[in-house]
């Protein structure tokens, strides 16, 4: 059994749904990067600064897209930054000194951030069509 569709009249709009996935994978990028650039921001002004190499260490990475997920990264590679995020005991053991969670916090703004400034670039590119 064949079904046939004609689609001679919808030849505008495919053309228009094809080009939506790529405009909308770029709004999701350009989104991203600008509140991964606003993310990088909060987390190093509220990394304490002693001798400023904590502060000067954070990384962004992406946004990238992989397959259908997309993903951006912080990270700080000194072995040290884990102690000040979530704290730690004293030499001897006697007190701790309790973290900061500047990734956490700063991680938590994004989170909250990040969905509305997606709609918004999505919507513009939707539009733009």
């Amino acid at each position: 059994m064949t079904i046939k569709i004609d689609t001679k009249g919808l030849g505008g709009l495919l053309d228009k749904v094809s080009r939506l996935s790529p405009e909308i994978d770029e709004a999701v990028l350009t989104a991203m990067a600008d509140e991964g650039g606003d993310w990088w921001s909060d987390v190093t002004d509220n990394t304490p600064v002693d001798t400023g190499d904590l502060q000067r260490s954070w990384t962004l990475t992406g946004p990238d897209k992989k397959g259908n997920k997309f993903e951006m990264d912080l990270n700080n590679n000194l072995e040290y930054a884990a102690h000040i995020e979530y704290g730690h005991r004293t030499r001897g053991g006697k007190s701790s000194v309790k973290g900061i969670y500047m990734l956490r916090d700063g991680t938590r703004r994004l989170e909250e951030s990040l969905k509305p400034a997606v709609k918004k670039e999505v919507r513009k590119a939707i539009e733009s069509l």
